[in-house]
C-alpha cells in the first residue's frame, strides 16, 4: 500500500511556518511556568526559580516553639554539633549523612530546660523512604512527640517507612500520641 500526497509550494511553506511558530509558542510559555511534571507524575522545579529547602534541613521545631512565644537557645548549634559528634549516625537505620537531625525526645517549647541537655537528645534520620525523624520522633506528625523513642527505635531497627507504619504497633502509638 502506497499513499501518495501532494501539496503545492505554498502550501508546505505555510505548514512548515506554522510548525515552527507553534514550536516557538511551546519553548516560550515552557520557560515561563515554575513548575513542569516529569514522566513520573511528580512535580519538579525548572527555571530560575530557587528550589525548596529538602526536609532535613527545615528546623520543625523551631517553627513549632515559636508558635508557642519560644525561641532557640543560642547555643543551640553548639550542643546539636557536640551531639552529632557523639552520636554520629541515625540511631534507628545507622544512615549517616545529611539527612541526620538532633531530636529532642521531650520538646524544648514544652519543656525549655531540657532543650541543652544531652540526655534529652538522639540522632534521627529523615531520608526519604526512612523518615525515622518525622516517623519515629513525631509519631507522623511535626506537632506530637513520642516519649518512648528510645524504646520505638529499638523496636522498629533497620525498618523502612513503609514498614513502620504498616505495623500495628506503631499505629496504636500514633492514635494516642500527645498533642501539645
Amino acid at each position: 500500500m502506497h499513499i501518495t500526497v501532494t501539496a503545492s509550494p505554498l502550501e508546505v511553506v505555510l505548514l512548515v511556518g506554522l510548525f515552527l511558530l507553534l514550536l516557538l509558542l511551546w519553548r516560550a510559555v515552557g520557560r515561563r511556568r515554575s513548575y513542569r511534571t516529569s514522566r513520573a507524575g511528580r512535580a519538579r522545579r525548572s527555571g530560575p526559580h530557587p528550589r525548596r529547602r529538602p526536609s532535613w534541613r527545615v528546623d520543625h521545631g523551631a517553627r513549632l516553639a515559636r508558635r508557642y512565644g519560644r525561641e532557640r537557645s543560642p547555643d543551640w548549634p553548639r550542643v546539636e554539633q557536640e551531639h552529632l559528634l557523639r552520636e554520629p549516625a541515625c540511631v534507628s537505620c545507622g544512615y549517616k549523612g545529611q539527612a541526620l537531625q538532633v531530636h529532642h525526645i521531650r520538646p524544648f517549647h514544652l519543656y525549655p530546660d531540657l532543650e541543652l541537655d544531652p540526655h534529652n537528645l538522639i540522632t534521627l534520620c529523615q531520608v526519604r523512604g526512612r523518615e525515622h525523624h518525622l516517623l519515629l520522633g513525631h509519631l507522623d506528625d511535626w506537632e506530637s512527640y513520642n516519649p518512648n523513642v528510645r524504646n520505638d527505635v529499638r523496636r522498629f531497627h533497620k525498618e523502612n517507612a513503609q514498614q513502620i507504619s504498616a505495623e500495628p504497633a506503631w499505629q496504636q502509638e500514633v492514635r494516642l500520641r500527645p498533642h501539645p
